[in-house]
């Protein structure tokens, strides 16, 4: 966001902020429409918005009343109210991004168009999604972020902190230095199997250090998951005894078994947790937890798992 930045400040000197606010929206809408136009074409949907605008101050931009259409425009797939995103650059990975996605529904038309054992209460849900990306490239760890919230059903939750992801960030810049190159264009061959490649080396030196996941009631979590079970020809209680057998014959310790057992039996809330053994890249926990995988207590004490379920 360089140029973004110089732009505005010399314009606030002349104008004031409001119309550095205002050349920065025209900077911003210009690599937004962009990269609609290229989502557009590869999901094979029309995506259009009311209105966007631009803060230089807190690097940040927002788009209001967006909609998803059929590509020929006579079928409404879904409506957003709106979408933030802020600590975005151009040329550098900043200390904290951010992404925030509020209403998200299904429209009408699409929902009736679903299958008769669809879960339409959940599809029907307005849906909020919260995601942040914490980098410090100073000691090259990173913390990543996720909250989907299904409004008046479930509240779902995932942290993961990560060591050494520098390698990751670097090769997540070069590949989007590359499709920014591309304006739009469909990458060659050559291209993306460079980005994989780049992708793939990054993966293997990160270090994972802590998972964490969650789900909540919302309020109506036990009565959408009924109605799929419904759906299903199940009953609430035919579903708890057959998980109950599943988990009895799956490698999982007690502590994560009892936590799930309550769960399934409240639905109010479920929440895992695992602190991974420093200086160990992914594939090297991935290895030790592959040799581990018949010994479920001992595993649990590897990762130091902790669960509950109510």
């Amino acid at each position: 966001m360089k140029k973004l930045i110089i732009a505005a400040v010399v314009a606030a000197a002349v104008g004031g902020a409001f119309y550095a606010n205002y050349a920065a929206t025209q900077e911003v809408k210009k690599v937004v429409d962009q990269q609609i136009s290229a989502l557009s074409a590869q999901s094979g949907v029309d995506i259009t918005y009311n209105d966007i605008s631009a803060n230089v101050f807190a690097s940040s931009m927002q788009l209001s009343g967006i909609k998803v259409q059929s590509y020929t425009g006579d079928e409404m797939i879904a409506t957003i109210d709106n979408i933030e995103v802020t600590g975005y650059e151009v040329d550098a990975v900043p200390p904290h991004t951010g992404f925030v996605m509020k209403s998200f529904r299904f429209s009408d038309d699409f929902l009736a168009q679903l299958p008769e054992n669809a879960n339409n209460k959940l599809a029907s849900a307005s849906y909020d999604v919260n995601s942040s990306l914490d980098y410090d490239k100073d000691t090259g760890s990173s913390d990543f972020a996720l909250n989907v919230i299904a409004n008046q059903v479930a509240d779902v939750r995932f942290n993961l902190g990560l060591a050494n992801s520098t390698p990751l960030m670097e090769a997540s810049m070069a590949i989007s230095k590359m499709q920014n190159e591309a304006q739009g264009a469909e990458l060659t061959l050559e291209q993306q199997l460079q980005q994989q490649s780049k992708m793939m080396a990054a993966m293997t030196q990160l270090e994972p250090r802590s998972i964490n996941m969650s789900i909540a009631d919302e309020g109506e979590l036990k009565a959408v998951v009924d109605s799929f079970l419904e759906a299903q020809g199940m009953s609430h209680e035919q579903f708890q005894q057959t998980v109950a057998m599943q988990l009895q014959q799956a490698p999982v310790s007690e502590e994560l078994a009892a936590a799930i057992t309550n769960f399934v039996s409240g639905l109010s809330e479920l929440t895992v947790s695992a602190s991974l053994p420093e200086g160990k890249t992914m594939m090297e926990i991935n290895q030790q937890i592959m040799a581990l995988m018949g010994q479920p207590e001992e595993l649990a004490s590897y990762i130091n798992l902790q669960a509950s379920g109510k």
